[in-house]
């Protein structure tokens, strides 16, 4: 026998319209109605025993339904109990949700709501590389310690938690495994090493091990930081730059938020006062050429995601190449600089300021008593030189049809315009100068 009795099925039937059923439809009825309720009972159970809690709900059995695929009951929440009224219909107790009577009125006179807001998006980064960068939409630390403090102080006793008790951890700690450590540590002294086998099996490792992902920030640190404190050490220089070109080389690490860190050393190593301690003997020029391959090549790879990256660059090294007050060994590492980066920016920056600057600094230079200064002058002028080919060697690339060799009267006219301290020095190494070429040239620099 069901417990639903028959009287029940009969009264919810009538109220469907359904008269006259009999009782042997009723009791049928009455145990598939027994058995489909325990059924969403039991279902109900496990969605409130997952949910870790013991206490069944409203939402258990609505979850229970929706396996089912059966429609959720509407109107009840588990914040509001259903509240059952009892009846008598024909000497029978039948119990029915009371409703809430609702006054049209008092609902018309109500305010109408705010509208909502438009729905938007927006996208930040919520940590590089596992470091949290401080932006607007990332916490604070200070933030992050009231909002410490108001959690110790509403769990506390009696608030008897003082400010001075709290111990407030850093909002992002980088913690590195022993194993790291030692690898950092090993690293670092074998690129410094005199062994030359250990030193290039530490750049091959910086160069092609997938795991240094944690350990990038750290290089890039101990990168800018020995440049800084040993900017006149030829030898750490050049392990510096090896070092660095290692890791912009490794293709399993994203160096790009470290950028603006890596440049500037590589940047000193190239338009540096001086980054030796003997000019006049030591090879401090090849330093600033591997520094400017590595900065062109920088540009190259990166200038397509940061746009202002090139820009940047080559106005500092545009500013350090027209200023007379810098030394000439920064105008060396300047020319150099714009000259890796392309042609076009050589043709564009370097050839209309060419005869101003071998004329009002070059010259002095070059007619100087100091044998110091004499070389690095004729440095600058070689490097001028060497720009002047490269955009004549564009040039004739470009028109290869016409090939007629240059005149006296463009050479003259090339002097004119370029100046004699590198327009001689020019003309003497290319006696067989094609007319298209110096045509460039001249083109550019007016």
């Amino acid at each position: 026998m069901s417990v639903f009795p028959k009287e029940t099925i009969k009264n919810i039937s009538e109220s469907l319209g359904i008269t006259n059923l009999k009782d042997e439809v009723t009791t049928a009825l009455a145990q598939d109605v027994e058995y489909r309720v325990h059924e969403l009972i039991q279902e109900a159970t496990k969605f409130m025993r997952h949910s870790k809690r013991s206490k069944l709900g409203v939402d258990d059995i609505n979850s229970a339904l929706r396996l089912k695929n059966v429609e959720p009951l509407y109107g009840y929440a588990c914040s509001d109990p259903p509240k059952f009224r009892k009846t008598t219909v024909n000497t029978n107790d039948v119990y029915f949700a009371e409703d809430n009577e609702v006054d049209f009125d008092t609902i018309l006179s109500k305010p109408l709501p705010k509208i909502p807001l438009d729905v938007a998006f927006t996208a930040h980064w919520l940590a590089i590389e596992g470091v949290q960068p401080a932006i607007p939409q990332n916490p604070t630390p200070g933030d992050a310690k009231s909002d410490l403090l108001s959690r110790r102080t509403k769990g506390g006793h009696g608030g008897s938690t003082s400010s001075d008790q709290v111990d407030v951890k850093p909002l992002v700690k980088h913690v590195l495994s022993k194993e790291l450590q030692m690898y950092f540590e090993r690293i670092t002294e074998a690129v410094l090493s005199d062994d030359e086998r250990l030193r290039s099996q530490a750049f091959e490792s910086l160069r092609m091990d997938p795991g240094l992902h944690q350990l990038l920030p750290y290089f890039v640190q101990h990168i800018h930081k020995k440049i800084t404190q040993n900017h006149k050490d030829l030898d750490v220089l050049s392990a510096m730059l090896s070092m660095a070109h290692s890791l912009l080389n490794n293709k399993h690490l994203f160096v790009e938020p470290y950028l603006h860190q890596l440049i500037p050393p590589i940047l000193t190593c190239l338009v540096g006062r001086t980054i030796c301690e003997n000019p006049m003997e030591q090879d401090h020029w090849s330093i600033r050429q591997r520094a400017a391959t590595l900065i062109a090549n920088i540009c190259t790879e990166y200038g397509k995601s940061y746009h202002t990256l090139q820009p940047r660059i080559t106005k500092t090294l545009l500013r350090a190449f027209m200023d007379p007050a810098r030394p000439l060994t920064t105008h060396y590492g300047a020319i150099i600089g714009l000259e890796h980066l392309s042609v076009e920016v050589s043709r564009v920056l370097i050839l209309p300021n060419i005869k101003y600057y071998s004329e009002s600094i070059l010259l002095h230079a070059l007619d100087s008593n100091s044998l110091q200064k004499k070389q690095d002058a004729e440095r600058c002028q070689n490097a001028l030189v060497r720009v002047l080919e490269h955009v004549a060697q564009d040039a004739t690339n470009e028109n290869e049809k016409n090939q007629d060799l240059a005149t006296d009267e463009d050479k003259q006219k090339f002097l004119s315009v370029i100046g004699s301290t590198i327009g001689d020095e020019f003309l003497s190494r290319n006696e067989n100068i094609k007319h298209v070429a110096l045509q460039a040239i001249m083109d550019a620099a007016h």
